[in-house]
């Protein structure tokens, strides 16, 4: 589950530690324990032997390939809820099913194509060739998340455009088990964890999908057209790249462009104003989600993301019509 994945189901999304070893068998030699401490202490070394640009990566690859099941819980100031997640990768792309645990009854069904399954899921090897001159990386040492040992790695922004991070990543697979988003005074603003965590078998991981699921809430195909633009943002913070710009229609919206430096990301949408209807105008909030709206003409620009409220102002004023909006 990627980073903007998390983001896009922050309403819906609800937190517990373990002990870190198991206890050695009572007849146990001297000899055995020594053997046992030092294996233990090989593998954690190994593990920081590895650049946290390196653990990056290895995150990146686990998104696009491997299939899981567990459940997650996220927490946002006083607001706590849970999620059952199950991620298949297949021959014939990604899906993802989401399932609240907690409140009102709601499921997902997300689908990627196997050919988008890299851009929605992964950072991109630009993003990850940059992401060091925009984020301080350091690795943290060892914890334990959802029964498994995991690498600690701090994000740091280097300018006032982005949060910072703190990341759980499984030490055996590079999963993402565990994230901290980070306000500006390096406050806890999110807080995503994994409490427990299955990987599946391919020939189990299919039957876990449903072909059709009449209590879904939402299906969406995801996709990562870059067609024609009719707006365009003329200033981005340094290292923000478009993913994507497509039109949507089902809620009148003109055009939706995403914008991201590889951890954070940044939605434009802009649509027609409806005569009479309320515009959005100037900045809101609500956790970590800034926004910040505008009217251009007949057009009302809608900027939102998981990033400083400067970050969504600054594309905001700068998004320019280039041609005949459709």
């Amino acid at each position: 589950m990627s980073f903007n994945h998390i983001a896009n189901i922050t309403s819906q999304r609800d937190v517990s530690y373990i002990q870190m070893l198991d206890k050695l068998k009572r007849n146990a030699s001297l000899v055995g324990v020594l053997l046992v401490l030092a294996l233990y202490c090989c593998q954690t070394v190994k593990a920081e032997e590895i650049s946290p640009k390196q653990w990056l990566e290895k995150m990146s690859s686990a998104m696009q390939k491997l299939n899981y099941q567990g459940v997650f819980i996220f927490r946002r100031s006083e607001e706590l809820a849970a999620m059952k997640v199950t991620h298949v990768v297949d021959e014939q792309g990604a899906s993802e099913l989401l399932e609240t645990l907690t409140g009102g009854v709601r499921r997902e069904l997300r689908k990627s194509p196997v050919d988008l399954v890299a851009d929605d899921e992964a950072l991109s090897s630009s993003q990850l060739s940059q992401i060091e001159s925009f984020y301080e990386l350091e690795l943290l040492g060892n914890d334990r998340t959802a029964g498994r040992l995991t690498q600690m790695i701090s994000v740091t922004p280097k300018d006032k455009f982005r949060y910072g991070y703190r990341l759980w990543l499984d030490q055996e697979t590079g999963l993402l088990l565990k994230s901290d988003l980070l306000g500006v005074d390096g406050e806890i603003l999110e807080q995503v964890m994994f409490t427990s965590l299955e990987l599946l078998a391919p020939e189990i991981s299919a039957e876990l999908i449903p072909k059709e699921d009449a209590h879904k809430h939402q299906t969406t195909q995801s996709t990562n057209q870059t067609g024609t633009l009719h707006w365009i943002a003329e200033n981005l913070p340094a290292g923000f790249e478009m993913l994507k710009s497509q039109p949507v229609e089902q809620h009148g919206a003109t055009e939706h462009m995403v914008y991201s430096d590889g951890l954070a990301s940044v939605s434009v949408f802009v649509e027609r104003t409806k005569p009479g209807g309320q515009s959005f105008v100037g900045l809101s909030r609500m956790g970590a989600v800034n926004a910040f709206g505008s009217v251009t003409g007949n057009y009302q620009v809608t900027v939102v993301g998981e990033v400083p409220e400067i970050t969504v102002k600054t594309i905001g004023q700068s998004i320019k019509q280039k041609g005949p909006a459709q």
